[in-house]
Parts: C-alpha cells; sequence; structure tokens
C-alpha cells in the first residue's frame, strides 16, 4: 500500500516590482537620458505638464554661477551657455549655429560632376569613394577593382590615377607616404627635393627623430634636415582630414557641477536640461468632479505614475548629491589642485559612506559626467586604481600620469627626460614605479620617446 507524504518548503525570495525597475532605470539616466523621458511621459500621459521656464531665484543665483564657472574653464565654456529666451526653441544646446561643413565624399563627387563621366564610370567612382578609409586612403589593390567590375587591370589603374588627382592632394593615396609624396609633386618645386627623397626614402627615420643619421647618409648639412622635418610637418599625412564625417554634434551635458569660491567649493546639480513635471490642473480638476467610474480609474493611474516619476526623479536627485558631497570630501585635494592631486577610490568606499549597495552607487555613475574649474570628467574618473608607494599609500595611476606629463613639460627640448629620469624624480616624490610603468604610461597619453621628443636646435 503507497503512503502520501505531504511536506512544506519554505523559501526566500525577492521580488523586484516595477516599481523598484523605474527607479533603477531613472537612476542610470543621465540629464539627457532623464530629459528624454520625460518628455516621452509627457507625451503618453494626457495628465503630465511641463513648464521648462520655472525658474526660481535660487535658480537664477545658480544659472550665474554655472556662467561663472564656465567663464574659468574655456574648454567647456559651451555647456553652461543658457539662453532663456530661445529655452523652447533650442534646448539646452543641442544644435550648433552655422552652415555644415561639406563631406570628403561631397567635394569628390562635384569635382567628378565636371568630367562629364558615363552612369557607368560614375558608379566606379562611387564605390572607390564608398571605399576610402577614414584617412582617406584607398587600401585595396587595383585586382579588388578588376573583380569586382570585370574590368582590366589598365582601365582599374586609369580610374585610380583619375581619383588620385583630385583635391584634397593625395586623397585615395596607399598610405602617408604615397600621400605626401603626392602633395610635394603638386609644387613642382625644385627646393624640395630633399623633402622628396626623405619622404620616399627615411620616413621611418624621420618619424624616430633620427635627423643626425638622415643628414650623414644625405651628405647634408643638419639645419638643412632639420628644416626639411619642419617642411614636412607643414603637409597634410591624411586628407580626409578637417572634412565634415556626416554625424552630428553631440555636446555632454554635466549632471554635477561643483563650483570652487575663494572660500568654500559648491555642489549645483543639473535641474535645467529637463523641465519639472506638473500635473495638468484640468485634468485634476476633473478627477476630483462626478466624472464616471472609467475615467476615475484611468486617471488616477495616471495620477499615480506622474507620483511615481517625480519620486525616482527626486530620489536620483539625492543619490547624485549624496555622491557628489562623497567625492568633493575625499577628493578635495583634486578640486583645489588639479588632476595631479587625484586619489585612489573605490566605489564600495562611497557606497558604504553613503548608506547605499555598491551597484547603486554604479548605476548612478553611468554616463555621467561632473564639471568642475579643471574641465568636464566622467563620474567613474574619481575611481581609480592605485600603485603602492614608499609610505604604504595608494597613488593614482592616473595621478601618476599627471606626473609623468608635468615632468615632460618642463624638460628642456634639446635634453628630454628619459623613462629611467623620469623613474628617478618620481621616487623623489615618494612614487614607486618601475621604468617600464613609466614608459606604459607615457605611450598610453600618446607621448613620444625620449628620441623623438629631442629637439635637434
Amino acid at each position: 500500500m503507497s503512503s502520501l507524504h505531504i511536506s512544506q518548503n519554505v523559501k526566500l525570495g525577492q521580488t523586484i516590482s516595477q516599481k523598484m525597475i523605474q527607479s533603477v532605470k531613472i537612476l542610470q539616466m543621465n540629464a539627457q537620458e532623464l530629459s528624454d523621458f520625460i518628455s516621452e511621459l509627457s507625451l503618453e500621459n494626457p495628465m503630465v505638464e511641463l513648464s521648462p521656464e520655472s525658474f526660481s531665484d535660487a535658480d537664477e543665483m545658480r544659472l550665474r554661477k554655472l556662467e561663472w564657472l564656465s567663464n574659468l574653464d574655456e574648454q567647456n565654456r559651451a555647456f553652461y551657455k543658457y539662453d532663456r529666451e530661445d529655452a523652447e526653441d533650442t534646448g539646452f544646446m543641442n544644435n550648433v549655429g552655422g552652415r555644415r561643413a561639406e563631406t570628403l565624399e561631397e567635394v569628390l563627387r562635384l569635382q567628378l560632376l565636371s568630367g562629364h563621366y558615363s552612369p557607368r564610370e560614375m558608379e566606379v567612382f562611387d564605390y572607390i569613394i564608398g571605399s576610402l578609409d577614414d584617412r582617406g586612403f584607398f587600401v585595396l589593390p587595383a585586382s579588388h577593382l578588376m573583380e569586382v567590375f570585370g574590368m582590366s587591370e589598365e582601365d582599374a589603374e586609369s580610374y585610380l590615377k583619375i581619383m588620385r588627382d583630385l583635391d584634397p592632394a593625395g586623397i585615395c593615396a596607399a598610405g602617408p607616404r604615397e600621400c605626401l609624396l603626392k602633395q610635394i609633386d603638386r609644387k613642382n618645386d625644385p627646393d624640395w627635393d630633399i623633402e622628396r627623397t626623405i619622404t620616399e626614402n627615411f620616413l621611418p627615420q624621420l618619424g624616430k627623430n633620427k635627423l643626425p643619421e638622415i643628414a650623414e647618409k644625405l651628405g647634408q648639412p643638419l639645419e638643412r634636415i632639420i628644416t626639411a622635418l619642419e617642411r614636412i610637418r607643414e603637409l597634410n599625412p591624411y586628407p580626409a582630414q578637417g572634412f565634415d564625417t556626416g554625424e552630428a554634434l553631440h555636446y555632454i551635458t554635466p549632471d554635477i557641477t561643483i563650483v570652487k569660491f575663494p572660500d568654500r567649493f559648491e555642489i549645483l546639480l543639473n535641474q535645467f536640461s529637463y523641465p519639472e513635471i506638473r500635473i495638468n490642473k484640468y485634468y485634476l480638476k476633473l478627477l476630483r468632479s462626478d466624472c464616471d467610474q472609467e475615467t476615475k480609474t484611468y486617471l488616477n493611474a495616471k495620477l499615480r505614475q506622474i507620483e511615481e516619476a517625480r519620486e525616482h526623479i527626486a530620489h536620483r536627485g539625492r543619490t547624485l548629491m549624496a555622491l557628489a558631497e562623497f567625492l568633493l570630501s575625499r577628493q578635495q585635494d583634486f578640486f583645489t589642485h588639479g588632476e595631479s592631486r587625484l586619489s585612489p577610490l573605490k566605489m564600495k568606499e562611497a557606497a558604504a559612506s553613503i548608506g547605499v549597495h555598491e551597484s547603486t552607487i554604479s548605476r548612478a555613475v553611468r554616463d555621467k559626467y561632473l564639471q568642475c574649474p579643471w574641465g568636464l570628467f566622467p563620474l567613474s574618473y574619481f575611481f581609480s586604481a592605485g600603485l603602492g608607494s614608499e609610505d604604504s599609500e595608494q597613488i593614482s595611476a592616473r595621478r601618476i600620469k599627471a606626473e609623468i606629463r608635468a615632468l615632460i613639460d618642463q624638460e628642456s627640448s634639446t635634453k628630454p627626460l628619459s623613462d629611467q629620469k623620469i623613474c628617478d624624480l618620481l621616487q623623489e616624490k615618494g612614487v614607486a614605479v618601475s621604468r617600464r610603468t613609466v614608459a606604459k604610461y607615457r605611450g598610453e597619453m600618446g607621448i613620444s620617446s625620449t628620441r623623438e621628443r629631442k629637439s635637434w636646435k
């Protein structure tokens, strides 16, 4: 006889509500994404009324402080020019005035139109233009055109020659050397013979600043090679440079601004790039009237949606303010003196200080920027790894890079510092790094080697 056993298991689980999901999403939004979210909400919810120009006296004071800050930071001035009279039309630096520059494709096709080419020929030219890389080079062999269009090698080379005779000089070249030679040849100047010889035969040595070696091999005085280097540098190695890419410019809107006054710092949250959510008075009055139950149910749901959105946006603001206060407290040397004083910091330290989970800090940091007198920085910039120093403290990798750059900026151009010398100077400052680390960071910052930085003047 079989028996029936009944057992009960108790399991603990966490249910994530839709409200929690929405709160997390809004916390992750940067200023522009939040503005887009509010705009979409206004289109979907008839009870939403947006008031983009509801500025209080305190807001006016903050705007003046933002203008003051922008005067300190020329590089990011555009982020804080805000014209209230044009707010509805232009928003917060959404557009850049002026006529759009021409693209490289437009310039090339315009030149080809004067050649009265057949549709078949224009098809080949269009294919070549579409195959140019972002430098303006055609790196494919002529045999590629032969295979695609079933043409002879002579015809393929003929098409490429026509393209290479267009402006800008060097377009459709196979690489930088061919591009530079094309520009030199167009000068048709015997005084550029040395420059042509160097470009054709000694470009690698030129890039490594081995000017004495080039002078010796060419039997020329060093001064002439120095002059040649300066003249070659005036040429454009990348013909596509300077043309409009066809992509719209996007300005980064900072979510946090830290203003430095003579006696204090002040934190400003960017609440000017998105409108305030208000409740439409007509629908609110309708809800309080004797309307039918179906209408009341609908309007109550829309009202709750607005209240929850307001609550989530307020929570986002409180979290960002708490994070900004923490960063100002822990990175005050940075905000006072600049990048060289950035300290290592981990997100879990911020989470412990603010009293939230580390994942909350990660979401709050995502795709957001902080503006201060030293520039515009992603919030993730302030959370960095570190290296050991002699006093067992950690030194930020970014701080080490700033120290290396400062040393190189102050070096003699005729006697640049070697990586080992930089290493020794850092050791004197109490920063223990190896020569290999110095070389690695220097390369990451795009700074040339000692030989390449040396000036022969």
